[in-house]
């Protein structure tokens, strides 16, 4: 996976070398996208997960993160098909029709993941 997300030099060099690298080299090389001061890193990271929790189906993320993690294995036509399939799928869900339902009612969603 190194690879795909910080290019194939970059994983050369930092297996090889196993050396550290700071905060703006990891950002610079897609190594990681949000950078904290240290005293801030915590507050953050729980504003960020707070987010996801209150305002993103569980159900869209798990199909969301299997897509990313399984398109390299894939062919354009298997991966259109899949997501197609998913599309589909998504569309008959009960997390999608409250998706609608909180946004025409102006209100926080909830989600059940399914």
């Amino acid at each position: 996976m190194l690879p795909l997300i910080v290019g194939h030099a970059n994983a050369l060099d930092l297996l090889l070398s196993a050396r550290k690298v700071t905060s703006d080299e990891a950002m610079r090389m897609g190594l990681v996208n949000r950078v904290y001061p240290a005293d801030t890193l915590l507050e953050n990271t729980m504003a960020y997960v707070r987010d996801l929790v209150d305002y993103v189906s569980p159900r869209a993320m798990a199909v969301i993160k299997r897509q990313l993690y399984e398109v390299p294995f894939q062919t354009l036509a298997e991966a259109v098909t899949y997501a197609n399939h998913e599309m589909a799928l998504s569309i008959r869900s009960e997390d999608f029709r409250e998706g609608v339902a909180h946004f025409v009612e102006r209100r926080p969603p909830r989600f059940s993941g399914k």
